[in-house]
C-alpha cells in the first residue's frame, strides 16, 4: 500500500452514525438508530474486531480518564481517539493490512456497566490491491503429438477476492473448454486463482491470438496475456 495510507473507522458515542475515511475527506456510512445520549467524558469505550465465523476479539479499552488498555494481539497501529468537539470516540487503524478487513464494534460503558450500549458494527474492507502478476503457461510445445492444447492463466496476490478471467480467440469469447480454479487465500490476506483452457490443436493453429483477460473490478485493473506471448 502507498506510504502514509490510513484507514479510519469512526463511530459516534451517540451511535447515530458511522463515518469511513480512506486518507481523505470523511464520507457518510450506514446510519444507526440513537440508543444513548450523554457526553463522551461519561463513558469508557471498548473496541472489538470480528472476522467471519469467529468470535469478537478485544482490541482495546479507552477509558474516560484517557487511559488505554490494549490487547497484545493488536499493535500500536490501532489508535483510539476521543473527539470532544463531535462527542465521539474514534478508532484509527494506521497502514491498514488486507487481513484487517472485518466488522468493528464499539461498546460504550458508564457507571460500572449500569449503562452499556453498543453499535451494530461497521463492516470495513481494506483498500483494493491489484494482482501482482498474471502468468500464462501452455503445453503447446511440450506435447507436440497431443491433439489438444492446454493453457493455464494464473493470477496472484489480489484483493478483494472477486476477479473475472475470460478467454478469447481472435477477439471472440471462448466459453467451452474452460475450467475455473478455486480462489485461495494467501497468508498475507490476498488471493490467488487460475483458469485452464483446453482447445484442439487444429483450433489453436487456426486462430490468432488466444488471450486470457483478467479484470479486477475493485482496483479497476485489466490485464491481457496471449499464448503467443508465453511461447
Amino acid at each position: 500500500f502507498p506510504a502514509g495510507l490510513q484507514w479510519k473507522v469512526v463511530l459516534a458515542i451517540l451511535l447515530q452514525c458511522i463515518f469511513l475515511s480512506f486518507g481523505g475527506a470523511l464520507q457518510p456510512g450506514p446510519i444507526q438508530p440513537p440508543q444513548a445520549s450523554g457526553n463522551i467524558q461519561d463513558y469508557n469505550v471498548f473496541w472489538f474486531q470480528q472476522k467471519p465465523s469467529k468470535s469478537p476479539a478485544f482490541i482495546l479499552k479507552h477509558a474516560n480518564n484517557g487511559k488505554i488498555d490494549q490487547s497484545s494481539s493488536f499493535g500500536a497501529r490501532f489508535v483510539p481517539i476521543r473527539d470532544a468537539d463531535t462527542n465521539a470516540y474514534v478508532l484509527q487503524i494506521q497502514k491498514v493490512q488486507t487481513d484487517e478487513s472485518a466488522t468493528y464494534f464499539c461498546l460504550a460503558e458508564g457507571d460500572y456497566f449500569q449503562t452499556a450500549v453498543s453499535g451494530s458494527g461497521t463492516r470495513s474492507v481494506a483498500v483494493s490491491k491489484l494482482p501482482s502478476s498474471v502468468i500464462i503457461l501452455s503445453d503447446v510445445s511440450q506435447k507436440p503429438e497431443s491433439s489438444d492444447v492446454h493453457a493455464l492463466c494464473l493470477v496472484e496476490d489480489f484483493y478483494p477476492g472477486l476477479i473475472e478471467i475470460k478467454w478469447s480467440a481472435a477477439g471472440k469469447d471462448i466459453t467451452e473448454g474452460v475450467t475455473s480454479g478455486q480462489v485461495t487465500l494467501n497468508g498475507d490476506g490476498t488471493y490467488t486463482t487460475s483458469s485452464i483452457l483446453t482447445v484442439s490443436r487444429d483450433f489453436f493453429n487456426s486462430v490468432n491470438p488466444i488471450q486470457c483477460s483478467v479484470s479486477h473490478e475493485s482496483s479497476g485493473s485489466k490485464t491481457e496475456r496471449s499464448l503467443q506471448w508465453c511461447m
